[in-house]
């Protein structure tokens, strides 16, 4: 009999796992739906990559940016920037006045300038070509610039 109480108390706990195995799952499942949520596009975009798409004189890509994340915003733009050299010029132009006028730029500017920096060091250069020195070192510069909120940088331009 204790042989046989031994089992039972075996399959109940084994039931018992099962049913927390089971109950665990959508909550996991739930949890990864709402990360893949926050993730996707919603169709907004930051004034930071408003900004940028000024500065690069392609305004009419923020329609497309609003199929990119937030997240990945950033990458894109620096995407972008390695493939079109005039819109790199413009938009290094841009944060170099930003410093001159702020003494410093914005973190969302600093992401843009690490992803470039890491497009470069990439197998993904060769499909681009790595920029002259004068331009990765701007890229670098800006990389060591102070991080500031964009309204602090927007309020200290020149009007």
């Amino acid at each position: 009999m204790t042989r046989l109480a031994s089992v039972g108390a075996a399959a109940v706990l084994l039931a018992l796992a099962s049913a927390r195995a089971r109950a665990a799952a959508p909550a996991e499942a739930a949890t990864r739906a709402a990360q893949e949520a926050a993730q996707a596009p919603n169709g907004m975009i930051s004034l930071s990559l408003v900004e940028a798409l000024a500065a690069i004189k392609q305004p009419n890509l923020v329609g497309v940016f609003a199929f990119v994340s937030e997240k990945n915003a950033p990458f894109a733009l620096a995407d972008l920037l390695a493939r079109d050299k005039k819109s790199m010029k413009l938009y290094l132009e841009k944060l170099d006045e930003d410093f001159k006028s702020a003494n410093g730029l914005t973190d969302w500017d600093h992401e843009v300038c690490a992803s470039l920096i890491n497009l470069y060091g990439s197998p993904m250069a060769n499909t681009f070509g790595a920029p002259e020195p004068k331009r990765m070192k701007q890229i670098n510069d800006c990389m060591l610039a102070p991080a500031l909120p964009l309204e602090v940088i927007v309020s200290k331009r020149k009007k």
